[in-house]
């Protein structure tokens, strides 16, 4: 019945599209595609888990929109902040559009660190500040951001080489690639070894815990990275130097 229904709004497309010129109907076309396929759009999980279901995340219906994103993101609500995320980005355009992608993904890859795959973090986090690089920030939040995500990945990435560094049975050298993510992440894998806890000078930090953690010269904790509250995507276009694909 759906599929005949969408098929009955094409046909009727069609014709109304017919009568236009061909630049009036190339606009048109991509305008109501996009219509017709917004009840289409498969939603894609972050984790191959359990999805959170509705009476778990508590929240009413609300606007989908960056200042919501801001606010999921900044209270450690990544996996909702991902879902919101991704509504905006398949509608936005360049290089709002990027920026939307790199955020996601560091939401994602915060999201798997905290629910112990440890390699999807790193791969996530990883790939969404390739994103945020890409856009070359000069100053303001955004560039603030994308420095703090940088040491976030960069504190993950040497604690679970310390964590290789304990392992009795060999030691690795790594060199910060992709593929040193990729074996760093077996390390420990499944196990709480982050969490969340705020501080007495009310800021959140990423608590880093191993049974072997001795290291006396690395903190075990970092910043959690933050969203500014009075960015906008508005201002986006004026503080990057983006580049086409």
């Amino acid at each position: 019945m759906a599929a005949a229904s969408i098929l009955m709004r094409n046909l009727i497309l069609t014709s109304k599209l017919s009568s236009l010129p061909f630049s009036g109907r190339a606009a048109a076309a991509t305008t109501s595609i996009r219509r017709l396929s917004a009840g289409l759009r498969p939603q894609r999980r972050l984790t191959g888990g359990a999805e959170p279901t509705r009476s778990e995340d508590g929240d009413q219906d609300e606007d989908v929109s960056f200042e919501l994103a801001v606010k999921l993101f900044n209270g450690g609500r990544y996996y909702k902040c991902h879902d919101v995320l991704e509504e905006m980005w398949y509608d936005a355009e360049e290089p709002v559009r990027t920026f939307l992608h790199g955020v996601l993904q560091c939401s994602v890859g915060f999201h798997h660190l905290l629910n112990q795959n440890h390699r999807g973090a790193m791969m996530e986090l990883g790939e969404g500040l390739c994103k945020l690089r890409k856009l070359g920030f000069k100053d303001g939040p955004f560039l603030q951001f994308e420095q703090d995500i940088s040491t976030a990945l960069e504190f993950i990435y040497q604690t679970q080489k310390e964590l290789a560094a304990c392992n009795d049975k060999f030691c690795m050298t790594m060199d910060g690639s992709e593929k040193s993510y990729e074996l760093l992440g077996s390390f420990a894998a499944g196990q709480k070894l982050y969490s969340l806890e705020l501080s007495l000078d009310a800021e959140m930090y990423i608590m880093f815990s191993a049974p072997n953690h001795y290291s006396s010269e690395r903190p075990s904790r970092v910043k959690v990275p933050k969203l500014d509250a009075k960015a906008n995507l508005k201002s986006l276009q004026s503080v990057c130097e983006y580049f086409s694909y």
